[in-house]
């Protein structure tokens, strides 16, 4: 009876600090660049989606999160726009289809992604060059060429590296640069394709909210998106290429997406581990200590990982397990990990044979810690989950 009111009390003296730490504690963003229209965080495309209704008033705006094909193949398209706005931008071959053929026929893509498919780019006569360097602070400004569009005063932006560019233009007679770098760079163009036309962006954080919010560069993105014609009757907005399908969550990651459900989550599973100790103090005899054999290399590997715990600099530990893969696979493989494109995939995937799925998802990890300017523990331990898993798997190929 006495062990039960102990367990009641530190229970209820629990919830009590959690519900005085969630009304004091301040907002924390989350600087994980999604780009969905849902997200209010800095790198979410709420504010963007809120306006689309005055920049294109007599167009009816649609939000999708299935692929291009089966948009396309469900509807008439007839004088319509699609707007696709992801960190990396890999249609399947019946969506590339779909969306060349879109366009053929007379309506517009606006693609702003830091990675493009390669295959699409060679479509349209594109080399993109993504920002160099591991998260680098952004020193690049961007503006128009159009003399109407052009400013005095170029657009900026500080927390997020804009630097993507196209280095080649292969096909000048069908391609207009619409914006550049303030290197003269072209960054923004304009891929003229049949009766249609591509809007091509390399830097898909120019449409986020903090951008948009950031001195006066709510003006460029209204600028980059007037090259959309007013007069379409549908616009498509993409969640996709970024969210995946609708549905596609567990029941676990609704409660961990819920600061308060995920604090209620941890409280009871801390109530049920505490339930667990007292019982077994009551009724377990006392196991006698066993001191183990001591390992010097155990307490080496410990001292040196306090030191980073200590220090909580997950971006020093994310750059130098990038680099040590990067490394690896140079020595093993022979291949270098400068532009990690769908050919580097492929040809990883051969030579290592671990599958294309997983060197996609550690790229992925990748390109998001180098888009974060602080890496949450999250992200560091998928992005180590999944390289350790490629070096058990790439071990297991003789």
């Amino acid at each position: 009876m006495r062990t039960s009111k102990i367990f009641i009390i530190v229970f209820a003296v629990l919830f009590i600090l959690y519900i005085v730490v969630q009304l004091n504690k301040p907002r924390e963003f989350d600087w994980t660049p999604s780009l969905s229209s849902t997200d209010k965080n800095p790198f979410g495309t709420f504010v963007l989606h809120e306006q689309l209704k005055q920049l294109f008033p007599s167009a009816d705006i649609q939000s999708h999160r299935v692929p291009i094909y089966n948009v396309l193949h469900d509807v008439y398209a007839d004088n319509s726009a699609y707007i696709l706005l992801t960190a990396r931008f890999t249609p399947g071959a019946a969506d590339l289809s779909a969306m060349l053929d879109y366009v053929s026929a007379g309506n517009t893509v606006l693609i702003s992604a830091v990675d493009a498919d390669k295959k699409l780019l060679d479509t349209l006569g594109l080399s993109f060059q993504p920002f160099a360097g591991f998260m680098e602070k952004d020193s690049t400004t961007i503006n128009f060429v159009n003399p109407a569009l052009h400013t005095v005063r170029d657009y900026g932006f500080r927390r997020q590296t804009i630097d993507g560019y196209f280095n080649k233009i292969n096909k000048k007679d069908s391609i207009i640069v619409l914006g550049t770098r303030s290197d003269t760079l072209p960054n923004f163009v304009k891929v003229l394709y049949g009766d249609g036309f591509f809007l091509v962006h390399a830097a898909p954080i120019c449409f986020s909210n903090y951008f948009m919010l950031y001195r006066n560069n709510q003006e460029y993105t209204a600028k980059a998106l007037s090259y959309i014609p007013k007069t379409v009757k549908t616009l498509h907005w993409d969640e996709y290429y970024k969210l995946g399908r609708e549905g596609a969550s567990t029941p676990l990651r609704f409660f961990l997406n819920n600061d308060f459900l995920k604090w209620a989550l941890w409280l009871s599973v801390t109530a049920a581990l505490l339930y667990v100790l007292f019982q077994a103090k009551r009724k377990q005899r006392i196991i006698p200590v066993i001191e183990p054999v001591r390992n010097t290399t155990l307490e080496f590997v410990q001292t040196v990982s306090s030191v980073y715990f200590g220090q909580k600099d997950n971006n020093s530990i994310a750059h130098k397990k990038i680099l040590f893969w990067q490394e690896y696979i140079r020595q093993r493989y022979y291949l270098i990990a400068t532009v990690m494109d769908a050919n580097f995939v492929q040809q990883l995937a051969r030579k290592s044979g671990v599958s294309k799925e997983l060197i996609e998802t550690i790229l992925q990890h990748i390109q998001r810690a180098e888009a974060q300017p602080k890496i949450t523990d999250g992200l560091l331990m998928e992005l180590t989950g999944s390289i350790d898993e490629f070096y058990q798997l790439s071990k297991k190929i003789v």
